[in-house]
């Protein structure tokens, strides 16, 4: 059960009715579910925090599907119930594997097909572990993905660590798919 009331569009000042309604321009449903209808209630970090999720979602320089490896990541070390229902499909269309996904589910190291996939894994797993990266593992990155690509995969993997945060504290349950064990 959510630690928070489902949000009433009715009820939400004038800027946070305007950030509901772009919030659902950008999103394949029709009420205002996961993070932000907890964020929602501070917009000054609902909006540049949305701004984040969409520039991940539109025009990240390491790609979708390497953006979508990072947030189940992110969210499988968390156990983030809701956001893994939501990016398991989306890890899918855009080009991960059933089984590379069954892996991260199940906490064990997935055997990679794609090199890049393997240094983002490497990469996100040591930064989870030791809250940073040894020089060698950054100089792989950084020959791999480009500085720009280092800093958006360090950005993402935080970004989704707050978001794991919150809907965690929150309680915010799944709305459907196959959960985690």
């Amino acid at each position: 059960m959510a630690r928070i009331e489902d949000i009433k569009r009715e009820k939400l000042s004038p800027r946070q009715k305007q950030l509901h309604d772009d919030f659902l321009r950008s999103r394949p449903r029709s009420t205002l579910t996961g993070p932000f209808a907890v964020l929602i209630h501070t917009p000054d970090i609902a909006e540049p925090a949305d701004k984040l999720v969409n520039y991940f979602r539109q025009r990240a320089k390491i790609g979708r599907r390497l953006v979508e490896l990072i947030i189940l990541l992110m969210v499988r070390q968390a156990k983030v119930q809701y956001a893994w229902c939501v990016h398991e499909p989306q890890a899918l269309e855009h080009g991960l594997t059933q089984d590379v996904i069954d892996a991260i589910r199940a906490g064990t190291r997935p055997d990679f097909k794609r090199d890049d996939e393997r240094l983002v894994y490497e990469f996100i797993t040591e930064l989870s572990a030791a809250k940073t990266v040894s020089a060698a593992t950054f100089e792989r990155a950084k020959g791999a993905l480009g500085l720009e690509g280092v800093i958006e995969a360090v950005s993402l993997a935080g970004l989704y660590g707050m978001i794991g945060l919150v809907l965690n504290v929150f309680d915010i349950p799944p709305q459907s798919g196959r959960p985690l064990a």
